[in-house]
C-alpha cells in the first residue's frame, strides 16, 4: 500500500507532468513537500493552462529550464505553488489568505463559489489521505479486529487555471534575458 505523498506525487507526475518539471526545480521544497508530517498541498496548473500562457512566456520558460542563472528564479516559482499544510479550498476561503513556502498569496471567492488565489482559478481539488488502522486487542493482547480511522497525512492537489506566482518572477526572467544580449523572447 503506498502513501497518500506517494499517491499525490504519482497523480501529479502524471496527470500534469509540465508543472512536475518545475516542482524538480526545487529539489529542497520538493523533499520538505516530501518529509512534511502532516501534509501538504500543491497548485498544478494543467498542460493545457501551461501552454495557454502564451508562446512568448512558454519560450521565456523554456530558455529558462535551460539557462543555470535562472535556476533561483524557476525554484522561487515552484515554491510558490507549495504550501506546507494540506490546505483545503475551505480553509483558504475563510482566511483570504494563503501562505505558501515563500510568501502569501491572496484568496478570493467569488460570489457563485468560485475560488481564485493570486487571481487564478482554482479549477478542483483532490485529496490523498493515509489510512489509519485501528487494532482492537483483548487483556492477552489477541487480537480481536481492526478497522479504518481518519486521520493521517493530507496531500491536496489544487488544479489551478495557470501559474499562481507573482508576475515579478516573469519580469525577472525577461530582465535576464535582455541584459544578456539575447534580447527579448
Amino acid at each position: 500500500m503506498s502513501s497518500s505523498r506517494e499517491q499525490a506525487e504519482q497523480y501529479l507526475s502524471e496527470s500534469y507532468p509540465k508543472f512536475y518539471s518545475l516542482l524538480q526545480k526545487n529539489p529542497a521544497a520538493l523533499q520538505r513537500m516530501r518529509d512534511s508530517k502532516a501534509g501538504f498541498a500543491v497548485f498544478a496548473p494543467s498542460d493545457a493552462a501551461i501552454d495557454s500562457v502564451g508562446s512568448e512566456q512558454l519560450q521565456l520558460l523554456e530558455a529558462a529550464f535551460n539557462d543555470p542563472d535562472l535556476n533561483q528564479v524557476l525554484s522561487r516559482m515552484a515554491a510558490y505553488h507549495m504550501v506546507s499544510a494540506p490546505m483545503t479550498a475551505e480553509i483558504m476561503g475563510a482566511y483570504n489568505v494563503v501562505t505558501t513556502r515563500v510568501g502569501e498569496l491572496p484568496v478570493e471567492v467569488a460570489p457563485d463559489g468560485t475560488m481564485y488565489v493570486n487571481g487564478v482559478q482554482i479549477i478542483r481539488s483532490y485529496q490523498f489521505q493515509d489510512q489509519i488502522i485501528q487494532n482492537y486487542q483483548d487483556k492477552d493482547g489477541n487480537l480481536l479486529g481492526s478497522e479504518g480511522v481518519e486521520g493521517g497525512k493530507i496531500c491536496i492537489i489544487h488544479e489551478v487555471g495557470g501559474f499562481i506566482s507573482p508576475d515579478d518572477l516573469w519580469h525577472a526572467m525577461y530582465s535576464h534575458f535582455e541584459t544578456s544580449g539575447l534580447g527579448a523572447m
